[in-house]
């Protein structure tokens, strides 16, 4: 949620006294909407050369560091927060940057003049305004986007809500009305600390649900609690609802940012089958996908009415794309026919396969991994590495066979799709460079943000070295600054090695350990550059 909360409603001193957490949105990056919409069969603008406008853009967490690694595309920020815009404003100008500016701003002051974009990003700000600034959003996604540009909107869902907005309306019903932000919020804390031991244990479903929610809102952050919960304009609504609006201004319903959310993979078969037999097209389907989920909070992405997509996917719905995998092989892949291989993302999906060329493109993957291989790229380097062990047919054969297996990695969550190569190395080079926006970040906490627009949390040790690789460092000057450190206190090793050996050159060689892994981390992470 950003503060243009405060448009017609809200005192935007609010976010002056608790601002908003202002940070990237992997869901919202031009490289997602593209490649969905590429997908779908549209031909999206080249997110290499676009221009990009986010309402609520708060202090530029998530904007800047796109016009980051954007250099040739332009970004447009709005803001209604005096606070945020100027917080913002520092750090584009702390960066060098040219091609983004945040205006401070109502939603509903926007017109022509301020030009048409390819890309439209609004994300926490739809049900947190009033009626009037949710339809500027959309006349302005639907007069201002390009003819094959794509509108990113998230919003509060229903019937996900329900729960939610019975504890929101409970903390509204005894906060005192003149109360200031951070007053309001030590009200709220008292409440929901009653309330949790108030509440059964064990008890009825509705007593669970109530208490989890009690619990989740009583860890939050201040900023979160404030803005999400105890601001005047919280409006919720169903899917259909919202897609009805949407199509009145012009728009369509494209897809949704966070694609594993349309699909049924983690569903019971017997409830995936129901859906689809219930639903009679993908807008019913997805609005009864959100009944039997109790889906609380949608990433849409919308397009022009005009537009064509083709919901369903092919083999083909990857051509012109690139494809990233962090997926390793467990154990070592072996290309042998019939010889099945698992591959694992750590923490995240898996699957197996016993296809030589599609064990052959997966490993391929993990070693250009944070980077990517255009499709055609990976087709021939697979073929080449496996070709001991496939049939002597046409190699164009081939191909189908293997996009239908990316094709099915990727709806399983092993593999990324992609319309753009980011400006990340995949090796430590001699004099190691990390992102520019990374090590601002990392000045001031440990979460910051790749070139990937990933959001990743380092530890100490990693952070710090972060903020020592500006490319004229070599691995000797690295490690006498960090084992200087380390000596004199002011940094700790891992968690895994947390005290310093006495002896200089031990406590030497272990920082050289940790130095070598965190340079590979790092790499991992997509935050080093050329």
């Amino acid at each position: 949620m950003t503060s243009n909360i405060a448009d017609m409603a809200n005192d935007p001193s609010g976010y002056d006294a608790i601002p908003y957490y202002s940070q990237a949105f992997a869901q919202s990056h031009p490289d997602r909407l593209a490649s969905i919409a590429r997908i779908f069969g549209l031909t999206p603008p080249d997110i290499a050369r676009c221009r990009v406008l986010e309402l609520g853009c708060a202090a530029g967490g998530n904007l800047i560091p796109m016009a980051y690694a954007l250099p040739d595309s332009e970004f447009v920020g709005v803001d209604l927060s005096a606070a945020q815009v100027e917080s913002g404003r520092r750090t584009i100008v702390r960066l060098g940057l040219n091609n983004v500016r945040i205006e401070q701003a109502s939603i509903l002051d926007i017109d022509e003049s301020w030009g048409n974009f390819d890309y439209l990003i609004c994300h926490g700000v739809f049900s947190w305004v009033p009626p009037e600034v949710r339809d500027k959003i959309l006349r302005i996604a639907s007069r201002q986007l390009g003819e094959q540009g794509v509108a990113y909107i998230s919003y509060n869902t229903y019937p996900g809500w329900n729960i939610r907005g019975t504890v929101r309306h409970m903390l509204g019903y005894h906060a005192t009305p003149d109360a200031s932000p951070a007053e309001r919020v030590a009200q709220a804390r008292r409440l929901l600390d009653q309330l949790v031991t108030a509440m059964p244990q064990e008890g009825d479903a509705y007593a669970q649900m109530f208490t989890s929610e009690v619990e989740r809102l009583r860890v939050s952050e201040d900023w979160y609690l404030y803005h999400e919960v105890l601001e005047p304009n919280n409006e919720p609504m169903y899917f259909h609802q919202f897609i009805e609006y949407a199509q009145n201004a012009g728009l369509q319903y494209l897809a949704e940012a966070e694609f594993s959310n349309m699909l049924t993979l983690r569903l019971p078969q017997p409830m995936a089958q129901a859906l689809h037999e219930m639903s009679r097209d993908i807008l019913q389907f997805e609005q009864n996908l959100d009944f039997m989920r109790n889906r609380h909070f949608r990433q849409t992405l919308l397009c022009k009415a005009g537009a064509r997509p083709h919901h369903a996917l092919s083999a083909d719905s990857l051509a012109g794309l690139y494809i990233a995998s962090g997926a390793q092989a467990e154990p070592a892949i072996d290309l042998r026919p019939g010889v099945a291989v698992n591959f694992r993302i750590k923490g995240g999906a898996q699957g197996a396969t016993d296809n030589p060329l599609t064990k052959a493109a997966l490993g391929l993957l993990a070693q250009r991994w944070p980077l990517g291989w255009a499709v055609d790229e990976l087709f021939d380097a697979a073929c080449e590495q496996a070709a001991p062990w496939l049939p002597d047919s046409d190699p164009a054969m081939l191909r189908t066979p293997l996009a239908h297996d990316l094709l099915q990695c990727f709806l399983s969550g092993l593999i990324d799709l992609h319309s753009w190569q980011p400006p990340c190395v995949s090796q430590v080079s001699a004099l190691p460079v990390a992102s520019a926006w990374a090590v601002d970040e990392a000045a001031e906490r440990s979460l910051v943000t790749n070139l990937r627009h990933e959001v990743i949390n380092l530890v100490p040790f990693s952070r710090a070295l972060l903020t020592l690789l500006d490319g004229r460092r070599s691995r000797v000057e690295l490690l006498d600054e960090l084992t200087a450190r380390v000596a004199a206190g002011t940094l700790t090793l891992p968690q895994a090695d947390p005290s310093a050996p006495d002896d200089p050159v031990v406590l030497r060689a272990h920082v050289g350990v940790w130095l070598d892994d965190s340079l590979t981390r790092l790499a991992r992470y997509a935050l080093l550059t050329a």
